[in-house]
């Protein structure tokens, strides 16, 4: 394969099993632009990688391509930009994904290379959005990643030394330069290599400078200085390091930024979701993290599909953070808790499972009953009061499990309005499913 030319569809968007999904036997998927309902010219097969369901939705990529670029030209004319049918589908209003988007963000900057040769921004935006899809990994992604790079950067300083420029080199023109350095260093940093590895550190610190200058860029900077100090410590052979309180405000931020901007439903939000509840989970907040994907993975599946990306990955996510972990005292081990028996004075465990992973090899596990005195919850656990007598008032009530001293739990609890407390562990139940 000949560098910058791009992999054939691979099957996981042609029409398959699960692209037809909830489509009745008598509805046969067809092209929405042509109307065909077998292989394009080329033997190109029907695609379809966005939020539709049933029948709609299905294309050829060539048909979306030649639709992308009429309307790309029809709205060039009107608004002096091409529109979003090269990363939308116009019928569910939601970004194209995987595959098909790899193959259209290409087709993207080719029909804008070709038509608005002289639109600096729009060609910048078009490269940014290319190469952000591109595996560094892959030697043919990276070659075209490299061509992309020096081409951004090339861009930048032909409009900067353009004389009628100069004088409005700020505001958005100043952030394009910004956003360029930090993508050629995400790029970079994807390939890993030590020279990448310090042309990406050039271009964060680079990237921090300007998003300073032009202030109101918090999250930008942010994200910059986190990438540096991540290259710094490979660079040096030392860990990262990972402070847990400034990575929860730092995700929590991010989180709200994008729902802000974005909406709850746009896949970069939940993406940004997920990393603020996985935050969540580390810092032991358990019950949070747990509600956060609940409503991540509901709106996702709701708007769009079972099969999407986000819906999968926040599913994913919410299956992981609901597995009750548990250390066997008697054991020494952790186990997995999966459910209360003997009027819930026993607990049945599976495992044992690492202290840090998920699972465990299914052939080695072991299903134990054990009294809930030999059970203790991990930290982060969402567990419930019960049978106190002098703090009555805190029974029924929800809280996760904090620090842990001679069989008494801290308890933080859901409710603001409680003060955490310690209580016994024979005083505690694991909730397994919250309410």
């Amino acid at each position: 394969m000949a560098t910058g030319d791009h992999p054939p569809i691979s099957m996981d968007v042609v029409v398959s099993s699960s692209s037809t999904t909830n489509i009745a036997d008598d509805e046969t998927p067809c092209c929405w632009l042509c109307l065909g309902d077998g292989p394009d010219a080329s033997g190109m097969p029907l695609v379809r990688n966005c939020s539709c369901r049933g029948s709609s939705g299905f294309a050829h990529l060539s048909c979306i391509i030649r639709y992308a670029e009429s309307d790309g030209r029809n709205s060039y004319q009107g608004t002096g930009n091409i529109g979003a049918a090269f990363q939308e589908c116009p019928n569910c209003k939601q970004e194209f994904q995987n595959d098909l988007r790899y193959h259209l963000e290409r087709a993207r900057v080719l029909f804008i290379e070709k038509e608005f040769p002289h639109d600096h921004m729009m060609r910048l935006r078009a490269l940014i959005h290319r190469v952000r899809v591109l595996d560094a990994k892959s030697d043919v992604d990276r070659a075209e990643g490299d061509q992309i790079c020096f081409k951004m950067i090339s861009i930048i300083d032909k409009m900067k030394d353009d004389p009628s420029m100069q004088r409005e080199w700020s505001g958005e023109f100043l952030k394009m330069e910004a956003v360029v350095l930090y993508v050629v260093g995400l790029f970079n940093m994807g390939v890993g290599s030590e020279e990448n590895l310090e042309e990406a550190l050039d271009c964060f610190r680079r990237a921090v400078d300007l998003f300073t200058l032009l202030g109101d860029e918090e999250i930008n900077t942010m994200t910059a200085k986190k990438n540096i100090a991540k290259i710094e410590a490979i660079l040096h052979g030392v860990e990262v390091n990972n402070d847990e309180g400034s990575n929860l405000k730092f995700s929590q931020r991010q989180y709200e930024y994008w729902l802000e901007k974005m909406g709850e439903h746009h896949p970069i939000t939940i993406r940004r979701g997920e990393l603020y509840a996985h935050a969540l989970y580390c810092s032991n907040q358990g019950v949070a993290a747990e509600r956060l994907l609940m409503k991540l993975a509901a709106i996702s599946c709701q708007v769009h599909g079972p099969n999407h990306n986000s819906t999968i990955s926040a599913t994913s996510a919410l299956k992981d953070v609901k597995e009750r972990r548990v250390f066997i005292n008697s054991r020494r081990q952790w186990f997995h808790a999966v459910r209360y028996e003997n009027k819930g004075l026993s607990c049945v465990v599976r495992g044992p499972v690492a202290q840090s992973s998920r699972g465990g090899h299914e052939e080695n596990m072991l299903t134990l009953s054990l009294p809930i005195t030999d059970v203790l919850p991990a930290p982060g656990t969402p567990v419930v009061c019960q049978g106190l007598i002098e703090r009555a008032h805190l029974n029924g009530k929800i809280g996760d499990t904090r620090g842990f001293d001679n069989g008494t739990f801290e308890i933080h609890f859901e409710d603001s309005g409680l003060v955490p407390a310690c209580v016994k562990n024979e005083n505690l139940r694991i909730v397994f499913e919250l309410p």
